[in-house]
């Protein structure tokens, strides 16, 4: 962990004198750097032998911010880059390529905004065996917290926000023949007869309080809360499970389809008619 402080201190040292004033109400790279590997925690992805993380950054930043970083942005990049490989030797993730990072002007972006694109992909060499298929990248935006003047930290608006700015984020959500239920916040999500639940379904069937939903490990677990009869992943019975995008799931008689996927700009979200009460 002392490299990467190391690290930070150098990213610190770029903005010092003259660079320093431009970034007291902006955005500070060492902000940057820590939503990085931020993105590279949240999008990794666990093989048999090996927990892969994304490899490829875009870093979206205002038209002011650009400005800003534009005297030294190759020595950031270079900074940025070796701060995502120390944190993936720390982490042991295991990255396909070495770590590439670019920066992109953003016009939808306002002062002391920014976005990170994280993308895990292999490159244009062969792919080693057991390795997962590049990923379309997963893009998150943060906002730069002032405190007198001086940043002091980064937040995650909200995907309403994000939908804002145009960038692609996920949307995560299990779809029943009754509509589309979106897994917003941090869960967990109850399923169950009862309108109580966050996911309804209207089975007699179902239990009242049937089954839950929640995070784990940067992914989905569904769990059985001891139903009468029973959830089912893929038609076999389970009571607690890791769920991937495309998943079946059988509570009671009814079947939901839990679906993770990116929404790229000018894509809506598909929130049929009938959809969950969040």
């Amino acid at each position: 962990m002392g490299i990467l402080k190391n690290i930070e201190k150098r990213m610190e040292s770029l903005v010092e004198g003259v660079f320093g004033r431009a970034f007291r109400r902006q955005i500070h790279p060492v902000e940057i750097a820590k939503a990085l590997t931020k993105q590279m925690d949240e999008g990794r992805m666990v093989s048999i032998s090996r927990t892969y993380a994304p490899n490829d950054f875009t870093v979206h930043l205002s038209e002011e911010d650009t400005e800003s970083i534009r005297a030294y942005q190759d020595a950031l990049r270079d900074e940025l880059i070796q701060y995502a490989s120390t944190h993936a030797e720390n982490k042991d993730y295991h990255l396909m390529t070495p770590p590439r990072v670019r920066f992109e002007t953003e016009d939808s972006l306002r002062f002391g905004e920014f976005g990170i694109t994280a993308k895990l992909t292999g490159g244009d060499g062969p792919r080693e065996k057991g390795a997962p298929q590049d990923t379309s990248g997963q893009t998150r935006i943060f906002r730069t917290e002032d405190t007198g003047g001086v940043a002091q930290g980064t937040s995650a608006i909200s995907p309403e926000e994000a939908q804002q700015h145009g960038l692609a984020r996920e949307v995560v959500e299990v779809v029943t023949k009754d509509g589309s239920f979106p897994l917003e916040g941090r869960g967990p999500w109850t399923v169950g007869r009862s309108h109580e639940n966050d996911i309804v379904i209207p089975d007699p069937n179902v239990s009242r309080k049937h089954a839950r939903l929640s995070r784990a490990d940067n992914g989905y677990v569904v769990e059985d809360l001891g139903s009468t009869n029973g959830t089912l992943l893929d038609g076999a019975p389970i009571d607690r499970e890791r769920i991937e995008s495309g998943d079946e799931l059988t509570f009671g008689q009814s079947t939901a389809r839990f679906v993770r996927r990116i929404d790229s700009p000018g894509e809506g979200e598909r929130n049929p008619s009938g959809a969950g009460r969040r």
